[in-house]
């Protein structure tokens, strides 16, 4: 009775294996996907045109119309600040003019321009400055004509106007360092190379004012879109 038993269980079992491998296949032989959505994601991809998903045609009218779209003309990014001077001798002659460092001075600040320098600059211009860094002594690079010292006559605004566009041999450095650090690295420049004196505080705190009441107005004007 025992072995009877048994043997209907083996049958049972080859039936089942057999109809698992059988049973559940669509046409031309794939097994369904179940969950498909976990393999491919309904959202389109980025180069992917908006008259497809899913290799299914869609609305003809935006066939070609292509999910990464420029921005609409005029439109900036939250929190990027356009930069008003050309990559031309007006423009830098203009930022010399017009740009002054809106950081307020801070040991912070001082610590975090030295890092960008070594980061950035010391390769070319040196541990003092000098314009002898690596690259220059290894003779990668003709000797700087520009040297960081007492006296230096560059304004500020040039500086930043050339690290932004670059000058010379020099590269932009716009995609690398924010306008924030542009500034902190032209404060560790000019205060550790050209051994200016920080700007007073009084000034320091017009400029620190001047940055809080934007922040405010800022504010204000969220809360009212929403």
């Amino acid at each position: 009775m025992k072995r009877k038993y048994l043997n209907k269980i083996s049958k049972l079992a080859i039936v089942l294996t057999i109809a698992s491998f059988t049973s559940c296949k669509e046409e031309g032989g794939m097994a369904p996907e179940y969950m498909p959505d976990m393999y491919r994601s309904p959202s389109m991809e980025t180069y992917v045109d908006y008259g497809e998903l899913r290799g299914k045609q869609g609305n003809d009218s935006i066939r070609n119309s292509m999910t990464a779209r420029q921005p609409v003309e005029g439109t900036i990014p939250r929190g990027f600040q356009p930069y008003p001077y050309d990559n031309n001798f007006d423009g830098y002659e203009l930022a010399g003019q017009n740009l002054k460092n809106p950081l307020p001075f801070t040991d912070e600040v001082l610590d975090e321009g030295e890092e960008l320098y070594g980061m950035f600059c010391v390769h070319c211009h040196g541990e003092t400055g000098q314009g002898d860094g690596s690259l220059v002594q290894r003779e990668k690079f003709p000797p700087l004509p520009v040297k960081f010292a007492e006296g230096l006559d560059i304004s500020a605004g040039k500086m930043f106007h050339t690290i932004t566009y670059g000058k010379g041999l020099m590269g932009p450095h716009a995609s690398q360092l924010t306008q924030e650090e542009r500034w902190k690295l032209i404060h560790y420049i000019r205060i550790g190379f050209m051994y200016e004196e920080p700007e007073e505080i009084e000034d320091l705190e017009e400029i620190t004012e001047e940055v809080v009441a934007a922040e405010v107005v800022e504010e204000v004007v969220e809360e009212n879109e929403h």
